[in-house]
């Protein structure tokens, strides 16, 4: 038997009897299953999922939405193109061969290809005789009021003499002249 004492009040008295019911409604629960001895009445599931599945996946085709991709990376570009052997581009000092000088633009680019087709028709020995290596830029430039046409990058002077000497004979006016180059080290 419960012993409350009087000085308890009644919501201590309720919280002691809920205790009570709550110990004898789970001694009188049955752990047991509930057997059903009627087989009609039991029911078995699919087999295999083809029985259950109706969805025909040809009614959903795959498409890749159409996206543009950019790729950002922080790898020089010499090493993209693998020209990272071809040396290292120096801008300095140095001299080119200006060939023509006029404030008609139309003359500097009539010179301006025809240099362009001379240097294009050198053989690789003419070259080697000149000092020419690789590729010989040539370049137009306007500086008011004229047009000019200049042609290489050296880094020393003595370098563009050769290369002065054979462009005179086509065009006379030719000279070495200080330029700001780039020179591949």
């Amino acid at each position: 038997m419960l012993f409350i004492s009087k000085k308890n009040n009644a919501p201590m008295r309720l919280a002691a009897l809920l205790a009570v019911l709550s110990m004898v409604f789970i001694s009188c629960s049955s752990s047991a299953p509930t057997v059903t001895d009627d087989i009609s009445e039991t029911a078995s599931g699919p087999t295999s999922w083809s029985e259950v599945e109706s969805v025909d996946m040809n009614d959903y085709p795959d498409v890749r939405p159409e996206t543009e991709v950019t790729l950002e990376h922080d790898v020089p570009q010499s090493l993209m193109s693998s020209t990272a052997d071809d040396g290292t581009a120096v801008e300095l000092d140095g001299f080119r061969v200006q060939l023509f000088s006029s404030s008609e633009r139309s003359e500097a680019a009539q010179v301006e290809d025809d240099v362009q087709r001379w240097l294009n028709g050198l053989s690789d020995g003419q070259r080697n005789r000149l000092g020419l290596s690789g590729v010989v830029s040539v370049y137009s430039f306007y500086r008011p009021p004229f047009y000019r046409i200049r042609v290489g990058d050296f880094e020393k002077r003595d370098d563009a003499l050769a290369l002065t000497a054979a462009l005179q004979r086509q065009w006379p006016g030719a000279l070495v002249v200080p330029d700001r180059v780039t020179i591949i080290r």
